[in-house]
């Protein structure tokens, strides 16, 4: 984002496709730098945690769409962009007071052991609606968010590109011009699939799964604000304590068939791969970045077996 600012003096326009952390922080750099993003979102609306009694959008306590989901360990390295992009005011280490980590196993013995927070360089630990609420806050007003909208066409020029989006709430169509396209749609990105390709030239599955989830409240073994790892062949179970909420679980176990995991429920997949001698991690795939002239689609490592932080749904 640094070459973007220094080496555009005019006002351009770019369109941000996603409304999860990497577009929000996108469309906050991007405005930060003198451009004017447009974010376009799939779903109808950020869920209101609560009724917001008309305030204005920063201000309502509106801001948060996915309020749990998986842990994330905000390192000293993370903290100065954060920083920089104003959000890291609206960040705080969750991690509760005292608390302690167990390695456990399965007959119920348990010993002292280490968390993540207890690695180097003293990492906040948080969950992802956290960054996303943060992000979110940070964002200036006059960023044009639409939501119910998705690209259908992108076509592009030496001089910029034109995209056509559908608004699937009243099925109607416009075709704008932009200087600059940024996809941050998730795994299988309409970006990418419209500019670079169909997705499976991309995705390359590591027959691993990671199911994420929040308790629904104690344990009635464990205190509320300790975690515990056990740790097994091929398979382990994380838990993480935060301030104010429930623990979160993270479970990782190896599958030889991808495609079964999803022929049952979560909850049968998971009991099934902890009640046998069965492998650890993610239906994985590993997400890499590209560009092509002026359309950007971001990239990272990512999982697509995760469970929402309610159980019993998935986040596909």
């Amino acid at each position: 984002m640094e070459d973007i600012e220094i080496q555009n003096s005019k006002e351009r326009r770019a369109l941000v496709v996603g409304l999860g952390v990497s577009g929000i922080a996108t469309a906050v750099r991007l405005r930060q730098s003198g451009w004017t993003p447009v974010v376009i979102e799939r779903s109808p609306a950020r869920p209101p945690a609560r009724g917001c009694g008309g305030l204005p959008r920063r201000n309502c306590c509106c801001g948060s769409a996915r309020t749990g989901g998986y842990f994330v360990a905000l390192f000293g390295g993370g903290r100065s962009p954060a920083q920089r992009l104003g959000i890291l005011d609206y960040l705080s280490d969750r991690i509760p007071a005292g608390s302690a980590s167990y390695d456990i196993d399965r007959v119920g013995n348990r010993r002292p052991g280490l968390g993540y927070g207890d690695l180097p360089g003293s990492p906040w630990m948080m969950v992802r609606g956290d960054v996303e609420e943060a992000a979110f806050t940070a964002l200036p007003d006059d960023v044009e968010i639409r939501y119910s909208t998705v690209p259908s066409h992108i076509a592009q020029d030496a001089d910029g590109v034109d995209v056509t989006m559908n608004n699937t709430a009243d099925d109607t169509s416009v075709t704008e011009r932009f200087d600059l396209v940024v996809g941050a749609d998730g795994l299988r990105s309409t970006v990418r699939s419209l500019v670079f390709g169909p997705h499976e030239k991309y995705l390359h599955r590591l027959n691993y799964m990671a199911v994420a989830y929040q308790l629904p409240g104690p344990l009635s073994e464990l205190h509320q604000d300790a975690g515990a790892t056990l740790m097994e062949a091929n398979r382990s179970m994380w838990l993480f304590p935060f301030a104010g909420s429930p623990q979160t679980v993270l479970l990782n176990y190896h599958t030889d068939d991808v495609d079964a995991e999803f022929k049952e429920s979560p909850a049968q997949r998971v009991r099934a791969a902890f009640r046998a001698h069965r492998p650890l991690a993610g239906r994985g795939a590993r997400r890499a970045g590209h560009r092509r002239g002026p359309v950007v689609r971001l990239g990272r490592a990512d999982t697509d077996g995760h469970l929402a932080s309610r159980p019993g749904r998935t986040r596909r």
